[in-house]
């Protein structure tokens, strides 16, 4: 019993050291703070545009990127580096990631002017990489029923079709196209 008010007093005491002494900071507002973050996140966007960035730079964009709409959720340059901390995500493999900041794309800005590339890539990786094909097929289902008019719609189409076959299904399907562009030839 003593260890455990031991524990728990040396907790209160660090807590209490450790809010007073942020009450006491000499930033106020946190305004270097803030450009700090927004100098972080230049560089880091403008480090993107070299030949190869390294990999730590390309994890640090994705958590960067990501916090930007956090703090900034209204600023117009949000859903864009939440797009790009998807495609970074991406690249480096981490395919539920990018497909888990898709969804925040859509859930959060609806309006967004390239909410169609969201939706069908979201689609596309559940169902390339993830290789989730139930989940994908709603993706695809609710991008034709969002963007009917979309030239990626039978796109959309024939991957909800190829989904579903049997290997045979598709070894046939694949002939018959071969055959077709020969006869076109």
């Amino acid at each position: 019993m003593n260890k455990v008010v031991s524990i728990i007093s040396i907790f209160l005491v660090l807590f209490t050291i450790g809010c007073n002494s942020s009450e006491n900071s000499d930033t106020p507002n946190n305004e270097v703070d803030t450009d700090k973050f927004l100098a972080k996140i230049k560089k880091l966007d403008d480090s993107l545009n070299t030949n190869f960035p390294s990999q730590d730079i390309l994890k640090e964009a994705v958590t960067a990127f990501q916090d930007y709409a956090v703090i900034y959720p209204e600023d117009e340059k949000s859903p864009e580096y939440l797009l790009k901390a998807s495609d970074i995500a991406f690249t480096l493999g981490q395919h539920a990631k990018s497909v888990k900041i898709l969804n925040r794309i859509i859930e959060k800005y609806p309006n967004y002017y390239r909410i169609e590339s969201v939706y069908y890539n979201r689609a596309s990786h559940t169902d390339f990489e993830l290789r989730d094909t139930a989940q994908a097929r709603i993706y695809y289902n609710e991008f034709i029923k969002m963007f009917p008019s979309s030239d990626f719609v039978d796109d959309a189409q024939a991957r909800i079709e190829q989904n579903f076959m049997s290997l045979e299904e598709l070894i046939k399907s694949f002939s018959k196209m071969n055959n077709l562009e020969k006869d076109t030839i």
